[in-house]
């Protein structure tokens, strides 16, 4: 006997000539031919049972298929790596609703997006997404990566678990050599107004209780990596670095803010992309990273009343290997003739400190230690 790949089968094998030997001068021809008979049968009904097993099979793995297929491509079903979620279903999620066809949220918490596009905008703050938000079936879908790291730490129900913010790193940016850019009108230096910004706010943390500690106190160049060392060694809960902007075309203003671009992500000024795998030892705060900087960013511009350019994601080398949350605020641009007038005003360098300490304190009411 032979056994068939197809377990449950058994097909019956004829002796051949040379096995049966003398046996073949004991049987008579009829009972020979009674044999291969049952064997044609046996082998006859192996074969069609295989092609109807095999045909079923098929056909229902097919229709099984398409059903999946199906309802997957509208939201009912998902697997554990699904990278897209239906806007409505996170809406829904977090007791949310959709206001129109572009915005979700209540009332007073309003969450703003274009199809097809990265920008999004959290209480009138622009907030860049990672991927852009996409409309398939009638519906809309968000990366993610983009819900986890950017949209969800901004619910009004969602906790942020950290310690309360005690010591605060301040970064004045540039130094020494390194002037940073140049308001061409008034002959200022971008590292002079950082420092100067920097021990504005240093002083009204330090009314609030905070202690404060500086990467540079004088006009010194520090390298980049070692002035995350310096907030590193300091245990320094949060991180702030303060800049001044510059651009080609002088009609550029407005403050951003940046963040340490989420992991899996692309950073505002990359092309998006799903291939994307690096990773810091910042992403670790990816979340509270977010909550910042919409805190700073909407007390500045609130403040100030400057055009808001967003919270912003980027690898800025300060920022990567942070223990801590912490963001790079470009306060304005110096390139512009306008905006730089009223930077070279202390008044106005007051209104910046004072907002951006207003935003470390509304950070630091969020936390729940």
């Amino acid at each position: 006997m032979r056994r068939s790949k197809h377990r449950s089968l058994i097909l019956a094998s004829i002796p051949g000539k040379e096995a049966m030997g003398c046996d073949l001068t004991c049987q008579t021809m009829e009972g020979l031919s009674t044999q291969v008979t049952k064997a044609s049968k046996i082998r006859t009904f192996s074969n069609e049972a295989v092609e109807y097993f095999s045909y079923s099979r098929i056909k229902r793995g097919i229709g099984l298929l398409i059903i999946v297929v199906a309802m997957m491509g509208i939201g009912l079903i998902g697997t554990s790596e699904a990278t897209e979620i239906p806007l409505a279903k996170v809406a829904k999620v977090n007791k949310l609703q959709m206001l129109s066809a572009n915005s979700f949220g209540t009332k007073d918490v309003v969450f703003a997006f274009k199809e097809n596009s990265r920008v999004f905008m959290f209480k009138k703050i622009l907030m860049p997404l990672g991927f852009p938000i996409i409309k398939r079936y009638g519906r809309y879908y968000i990366d993610n990566s983009d819900y986890k790291s950017h949209i969800k730490p901004l619910f009004p129900t969602t906790q942020h678990n950290y310690k309360k913010i005690r010591v605060i790193a301040l970064d004045a940016g540039h130094g020494g050599e390194d002037n940073g850019t140049t308001a061409k009108w008034y002959k200022l230096q971008e590292k002079s107004l950082a420092m100067d910004v920097c021990l504005r706010l240093a002083k009204l943390l330090d009314r609030n209780g905070y202690k404060v500690i500086l990467t540079r106190l004088h006009d010194k160049k520090i390298l980049l990596p070692e002035r995350t060392q310096i907030a590193n060694r300091a245990k320094a809960d949060l991180f702030i670095s303060i800049h001044f902007n510059s651009a080609p075309l002088s009609s550029a203003s407005g403050i951003e803010t940046f963040v340490l671009t989420p992991s899996q992500q692309a950073s505002s000024y990359e092309a998006f992309s799903k291939n994307i795998c690096r990773s810091f030892v910042g992403n670790a705060f990816d979340a509270l990273n977010i909550v910042l900087g919409y805190c700073l960013q909407s007390s500045l511009i609130q403040q100030t009343s400057a055009i808001d350019r967003g919270v912003k994601h980027s690898t800025f080398t300060v920022l990567r290997d942070l223990k801590c949350p912490g963001i790079l605020v470009e306060c304005g641009f110096l390139s512009n003739r306008e905006e730089c007038k009223k930077i070279t005003s202390p008044a106005y360098r007051d209104v910046l400190a004072q907002s951006i300490c207003d935003g470390i304190i509304k950070f630091n009411d969020l936390l729940s230690e």
